[in-house]
Formats: structure tokens, sequence, C-alpha cells
């Protein structure tokens, strides 16, 4: 896997960013939320709501490399003045891995969401129900 993080370039370090600070956020709101006594502010939503934006940000990150990929390859393609699939490999990897990552933090936003929104939602019921 290291040479397919690598394979990424530039865009492995924002996308990183945007993992690393979706786990950050979420263990901090999980540690507000499923802490006893927890009441649900509305700024611990605020928050909840950050590791999904921060998911979707390193979605939108992998669709610019992927997009950039597919410009370096015609690149490839142009300056060598034929089709060489050769040529446009590491173009093509670099779109898919970019876009494969970005979407598996993603995923892993949105399950931390949820399970965080959730309990949210069952602890904004219950004051209510009081």
């Amino acid at each position: 896997m290291g040479s397919n993080w690598e394979a990424i370039g530039f865009f492995r370090w924002p996308m990183a960013l945007c993992f690393f600070l979706v786990v950050v956020i979420g263990l901090w709101s999980a540690l507000k939320i499923f802490r006893s006594g927890a009441s649900p502010e509305l700024r611990t939503k605020a928050w909840l709501d950050g590791v999904l934006v921060w998911g979707f940000l390193a979605f939108l990150n992998g669709i610019l490399g992927g997009v950039v990929g597919i410009i370096l390859s015609l690149q490839a393609v142009e300056a060598a003045g034929a089709f060489l699939g050769t040529a446009m490999a590491p173009g093509i990897k670099m779109t898919l891995l970019s876009v494969f990552f970005g979407t598996i933090v993603l995923v892993f936003a949105v399950l931390v969401w949820y399970v965080l929104q959730l309990r949210w939602r069952f602890m904004q019921a219950a004051e209510a129900s009081t």
C-alpha cells in the first residue's frame, strides 16, 4: 500500500489531513456524547457535522486528484505523439487511487457521523420527553 499511497502524488497530503481531522473530531465528539450525563448541545452537533464536512472534502480532493491524473495521462499521450499505454499508466493509476482513497475516507466519515448523530438524536428525544 505504501507505493499506492505515494502514487497519488501531492493529493495524499490534503487527504491525510482530512482523514486525521475526521478521526480527531469524531473522537472528541464521541467523548462529549457518550459521557455520562451528556446533553444534546447544539455546539456538539456542529462538531458532529464537521466530521461529515471533512470526509466530503477528502472525497472532493480525490475527485480533483482524478482530474489531474487524467490531464497528466493526456499530456503523456500528447508528448509521445502516439497512444502509449505505458505513458498513460501513471496518470490513470493516480486517477483511480485518489478517487478510491477519497471515497474510503468519505465512507468512514459517514459511518462515524451516523453513529454520533444517532446518539445525539436519542439524547435529544430523551431530553424532550422529560
